[in-house]
């Protein structure tokens, strides 16, 4: 650890140089001390003449004080009346994640420029876009997000589905008792996504929130390069938080290339930022002007956390693979796409995850619907395309004859498959 005495004559020094590069520059100012995070450190000032030019002028004083200190970036912003200044520490700190602890959806994050722990709280804020440039910290964030909730939750509490280009960052979720799916195809991501929005709609008409389930994505840049996920994303963003279904999406940059809609970033205010090319896509990102994402340091983890209104620098907190292995696991034979999922009244279980179910070609089922079974006493074959208000009120008046999904689509469309099971849950929905 570094010597206590040589961390306070450096950062005496270093305040005094900051204090030197504003009075070089006209403002006048009252040093207020500093304080040592984990991968930075902060010194707090007042101007003497605080006018709206003045402040102005000190935002704008970051590569004067790099200048003065020799070394970069510098962050400048402001906090209930004073002017702050963080630059980098020459002691990084690294506090693990198995260190911090929350409570049910309410996530340590890590530990904060003024050293205490920060996170989000998914009760409140139920989706978290992460973004920043590659090898700065989302997959660690995302993980460490994932780490929290399996610790913090019972299994039928919460769910969580991973869909990755990176399986070796999540093959040590795939046997926890928590995670549903590690998912690397993107036809299969395609087809889970809409399923968690068929899901999302039959929750939402019989006001259902229990397990929450956690979609991580991750790496949606180059996801979206190959599959059409913006409107599913979107209306899971928009109407995900009442069915108790969560996104947290990390990309590399926003707009249609980096989320593939405007819907989506629109209902994702909470946002962690690990940096960016410069001011405008600070601005953008995190949704604020002079938020100085573009000066964050030099360090891996070092990330602007907006929540709430707040803008929060912290440094994230990692989980190894070896603090994984110390959460419930499931038996190492069974795949999590071979797993039983928690079964609810509003919810398909089976040995195969419901998306996973194949959808016949039109060649296969003809003009017509597939045949119904022989066990079927009594057949009324609907036409095999989304159903209309008549078919609807039709599908609902055998759903509450029978009680039973799988009877209603064995009685109307003469089995179940993915598309059935999809035009039966629009039915239900629409009752509402």
């Amino acid at each position: 650890m570094e010597n206590a005495d040589a961390v306070r004559q450096h950062m005496a020094m270093t305040e005094q140089r900051i204090g030197a590069a504003y009075v070089a520059e006209g403002l006048y100012v009252h040093l207020l001390g500093g304080w040592q995070g984990p991968h930075t450190l902060t010194f707090a000032l007042r101007l003497y003449q605080p006018t709206a030019a003045n402040l102005a002028k000190a935002l704008r004083l970051a590569p004067a004080i790099e200048a003065a200190i020799g070394d970069s970036p510098a962050r400048v912003y402001t906090d209930r009346g004073m002017i702050c200044v963080e630059v980098p520490s020459p002691w990084p700190v690294t506090l693990a994640g198995c260190q911090v602890r929350g409570a049910g959806l309410a996530i340590p994050l890590g530990m904060t420029a003024r050293g205490a722990v920060a996170g989000v709280d998914f009760e409140a804020v139920p989706h978290l876009l992460v973004v920043g440039p590659t090898g700065r910290g989302k997959t660690t964030a995302m993980r460490a997000i994932a780490f929290h909730l399996a610790r913090q939750n019972h299994p039928g509490r919460v769910g969580l589905l991973a869909v990755t280009f990176k399986p070796a960052d999540w093959h040590s979720f795939a046997h926890l008792t928590h995670t549903w799916a590690v998912i690397t195809d993107p036809n299969e991501a395609t087809a889970a996504l809409s399923w968690l929005r068929d899901l999302m709609h039959m929750r939402t008409a019989h006001s259902n929130s229990i397990p929450h389930i956690f979609c991580f994505l991750d790496d949606l840049l180059n996801l979206l390069a190959v599959a059409d996920l913006a409107g599913v994303l979107g209306e899971i963003a928009s109407l995900g938080r009442a069915a108790g279904i969560h996104l947290v999406i990390g990309t590399q940059r926003l707009g249609k290339r980096g989320t593939g809609d405007a819907a989506v970033t629109a209902n994702m205010p909470g946002r962690l930022v690990f940096g960016t090319a410069d001011a405008q896509d600070a601005a953008f990102y995190t949704g604020r002007a002079d938020s100085g994402a573009e000066r964050l340091g030099r360090y891996p983890g070092d990330a602007l956390l907006i929540t709430d209104g707040m803008t929060t620098r912290l440094a994230v907190s990692p989980v190894s693979d070896q603090d994984l292995e110390q959460l419930p696991q499931i038996s190492s034979e069974l795949h999590p796409c071979g797993k039983d999922i928690p079964c609810g009244n509003d919810m398909p279980c089976g040995k195969n995850m419901p998306w996973l179910v194949p959808t016949p070609t039109r060649e296969e089922r003809g003009a017509e619907a597939p045949k119904a079974p022989v066990t079927a006493a009594v057949t009324h074959h609907l036409p095999w395309r989304s159903p209309n208000a008549e078919e609807c009120a039709r599908l609902r008046q055998l759903y509450a004859e029978l009680g039973s999904k799988n009877k209603v689509l064995d009685v109307a469309y003469g089995g179940k498959n993915g598309q059935s099971l999809a035009w039966l849950n629009q039915a239900l929905a629409s009752a509402v």
